[in-house]
């Protein structure tokens, strides 16, 4: 195959200057690792880019080139190479390496890189500046209503993952025919002068592979068949009028010396951790992103978030925040100015078994207590802390949607580093904005301390008054903050039917009545448990612990005897088993909760139906 080679154009200072190295510097100190701040960065931007009125199609792949390909890129792509040491050193040894990985970031079904190819010849009336805006441009903000992306330096992170700092970008815009492929490549490196003249020529560091303009040198994109010839010959996905969008290929990706497969299972990992909301069985194709990713042809499993531990608790979670409906929904407002902030949706569930993508370091905590944090986007910003369960068998979590008034969403997007990983709302100018970013997080915080927080009080007080007085009198005290799958005031339906739940739950355990037993005090709880039309829940689960003023606490001393599940059992009889978990296989009605109590402590009780045995 013989294909003219391209032409190497670099970058010189205007007259006015230009940004130069410090381009590398914008993206800041992202709290994540460079791969993880790749995938993060480049699906943000792709969600900005699928605005077609169907969700995108994401594919990841990590891949050695054939000898052919990397012939390919050495004799077409890049035959000339800068003249500047630096530059020049670091592809020079990435065209000669025997064994040349790349990472390709793919997606289809986008709006692709239209309109100018060219910052400073933009056509009057232009509309879409795709190409200009994430090749040219640096720092252009965003111009789409609440996007992922905000100020575009999502590429910044591209580089940063490239041992020479170089990529080459293929792209179909969105209703284009054929003749609207283009191929360009991009490298970002240190500033350097030329002497010329007398003077010093100076130059930013960024050097273009393409077609070089006859009037400046200027490289644009090679463009169609001959774009299309080229990407093929390096191994590009192919692309027609149904798969327009991007394909992004990091050249010489620094692997960190890790073995690709777990590099590989490391980005499926991310893609669920940072976009599982777009990713939920529920929601709908105009959102919902199909993700793919494969080594070296290989494709690497990406379980869905509901199949994924303790993914399925947050899209629990997540489903009550959308609908503002579930077990445990707040709202989260600032008073002063008047205004709605987001909704803080909550789950609690038996931490069920992990199953990690990794064999170290994994995204995934073994306990969840978290809040995610994300704008209306639905793409997580970050993971709020918070305090355990004081029962290592539990976990929950959480939820913060914010709102979707543009106010409150323009406060939260603005209080986004480069990185997109974080509010940080000392970043804004004093007034609402800010306001408004301060009392959410300060709200949020607030709640994941207070989740399971552990009293710290002492036994105590006085004895006067019958023992079992005092703990009922204590255990009434808390049943407001007693907690189950069904929790609120259980209704009959209208009419003689009754109407089934779209999913098996257990009411709010209630307190019904003190024994002694030859082992001490015994409280009794009851719930109703309601299956839904296919009596999906196979088992009845239950937690207690320690609870002092309505605060949960797994041990509040050492001398003090934890509370413990004795037994569950089904009003009528008929089912009964000793321990916190008894099987239903589809059985509903009203159970009886048998829990042994310390003296002078009430207890809170949790119950929940779960789909399946815990493992």
């Amino acid at each position: 195959m013989t294909m003219d080679p391209l032409d190497l154009h670099s970058e010189p200072y205007g007259a006015t200057g230009n940004i130069g190295e410090n381009f590398r510097r914008l993206l800041g100190a992202p709290s994540l690792d460079t791969l993880q701040t790749v995938i993060r960065e480049a699906v943000q931007n792709i969600a900005d880019a699928a605005n077609l009125g169907h969700g995108p199609e994401v594919a990841i792949r990590l891949r050695t080139l054939s000898q052919e390909q990397s012939e390919v890129l050495r004799r077409v792509v890049l035959r000339d190479i800068p003249s500047q040491g630096e530059s020049r050193d670091l592809i020079q040894a990435t065209i000669n390496r025997k064994a040349l990985v790349v990472l390709e970031i793919c997606d289809f079904r986008t709006a692709g890189l239209g309109g100018p190819t060219r910052s400073d010849r933009v056509p009057a009336g232009t509309k879409r500046t795709d190409f200009i805006d994430f090749l040219r441009n640096v720092g252009t903000p965003r111009d789409m209503e609440h996007a992922g992306g905000t100020y575009g330096f999502g590429k910044v992170a591209l580089y940063r993952a490239s041992r020479c700092s170089a990529i080459l970008v293929d792209t179909l815009p969105q209703g284009s025919s054929a003749d609207g492929r283009r191929l360009i490549g991009c490298r970002v490196g240190r500033s350097f002068d030329i002497p010329e003249g007398g003077m010093l020529r100076r130059f930013t560091g960024r050097h273009w592979w393409g077609v070089a303009d006859p009037l400046d040198g200027v490289a644009d994109p090679v463009t169609g068949s001959r774009a299309a010839e080229l990407a093929s010959a390096l191994g590009f996905p192919d692309r027609d009028d149904t798969k327009s969008g991007t394909s992004i290929m990091i050249l010489d990706f620094d692997s960190e010396d890790e073995d690709l497969s777990v590099a590989g299972r490391r980005i499926a990992e991310s893609l669920l951790w940072n976009f599982w909301p777009r990713m939920m069985r529920d929601i709908p194709d105009s959102r919902r992103f199909t993700c793919r990713v494969d080594v070296e042809g290989i494709e690497v499993p990406v379980p869905a978030p509901e199949d994924f531990a303790p993914l399925d608790l947050f899209c629990k979670a997540m489903r009550a925040a959308r609908n503002q409906s579930g077990n445990d929904v707040r709202r989260v407002e600032s008073l002063r100015p008047a205004q709605f902030l987001g909704t803080l949706a909550v789950e609690k569930g038996l931490r069920t078994q992990r199953r990690p993508l990794v064999p170290d370091d994994s995204l995934v905590p073994p306990i969840a207590h978290h809040i995610a944090l994300m704008r209306p986007v639905e793409l997580v910003v970050k993971y709020l802390n918070g305090t355990p369960l004081p029962d290592e068998s539990l976990e929950w979590a959480a939820v913060f949607l914010a709102s979707n008034e543009d106010e409150v969403e323009r406060a939260f997007a603005d209080a986004e580093p480069p990185a997109h990983d974080d509010w940080i709302p000392d970043s804004l100018p004093k007034g609402n904005a800010k306001r408004y970013v301060n009392i959410a997080l300060k709200r949020l915080r607030e709640a994941a301390a207070e989740m399971g927080m552990a009293a710290q009080a002492r036994p105590g007080g006085s004895d006067s008054g019958p023992p079992l007085g005092r703990i009922a009198g204590r255990l009434g005290s808390v049943l407001e903050n007693v907690g189950g799958d069904g929790a609120g005031r259980r209704r009959s339906p209208a009419g003689g039917g009754r109407a089934r739940p779209l999913r098996a739950r257990a009411s709010r355990p209630v307190f019904d009545r003190l024994e002694l037993g030859t082992s001490g005090r015994i409280a009794i709880f009851t719930t109703e448990v309601t299956q839904d039309s296919a009596r999906t829940g196979a088992v009845l689960a239950a937690s207690v612990s320690i609870a002092i003023e309505g605060t949960g606490a797994g041990r509040v001393d050492d001398e003090i005897a934890l509370p413990s599940i004795l037994s569950i059992m089904r009003a009528d009889g008929e089912m009964a088993v000793e321990g916190q978990s008894l099987a239903l296989n589809g059985q509903d009605g009203q159970f009886e909760l048998r829990i042994l109590v310390p003296d002078e402590f009430a207890v809170t009780v949790d119950a929940v139906v779960l789909p399946e045995a815990v493992q």
